[in-house]
């Protein structure tokens, strides 16, 4: 598994761009626990997992919204 250290004091900032698939999906919504501001991830697929998962982060003090497009 390839691990990327980031060392320093300057916040990260900024927009990715990862595929909507499954497992990029269950590993970007429990890192969202992480960020100090609100997230926007577009394109999740509709499965269960993904509502687990907001199930949990609701059930922790998250808000979770989704929006049809």
């Amino acid at each position: 598994m390839e691990k990327l250290n980031i060392a320093g004091g300057d916040p990260l900032r900024g927009t990715v761009h990862i595929s909507g698939a499954k497992n990029s999906a269950v590993a970007l919504i429990p890192a969202t626990i992480l960020a100090d501001s609100p997230v926007t991830i577009e394109g999740l697929p509709h499965i269960s997992d993904i509502d687990t998962l907001r199930d949990l982060l609701e059930e922790i003090g998250g808000k979770v919204t989704f929006e049809k497009r």
